[in-house]
């Protein structure tokens, strides 16, 4: 697991939300469902403080928790980058090209489209 390098490293706020709801049992591979109901585990041992609060409401709401998700994989974007950049490449230069239409509209095309009901 890498660490929030936007985390001001002191106090709690430096922990993930993993770490700060471990006490109650949650995991990143705690389910969906369980997760939502970690504030009553919270609630009955005495940790529902702002901080687990904040921790909780980071991992019950899905987008937010993929995003805190994301943070657990450690990923080497200099090795990474280049062989993804090729695949994108190579799909790319595999899709045909797309019709070229003229973009030229002449005003008589234009007036059989309208109609006048004088």
């Amino acid at each position: 697991m890498i660490k929030d390098p936007s985390a001001s490293g002191t106090g709690p706020s430096h922990l993930s939300p993993y770490e700060l709801l471990a006490p109650a049992g949650v995991t990143p591979w705690t389910s969906h469902k369980d997760m939502q109901d970690v504030s009553f585990e919270l609630l009955a041992r005495h940790l529902m403080t702002q901080v687990t609060q904040q921790a909780w409401d980071e991992l019950r709401s899905v987008r937010r928790r993929l995003l805190v998700d994301l943070m657990l994989y450690d990923v080497d974007l200099a090795a990474e980058l280049p062989p993804a950049v090729d695949a994108i490449d190579r799909a790319l230069a595999a899709e045909p090209d797309p019709p070229q239409h003229d973009t030229s509209v002449r005003a008589a095309d234009l007036l059989d489209l309208i109609r006048f009901d004088v």
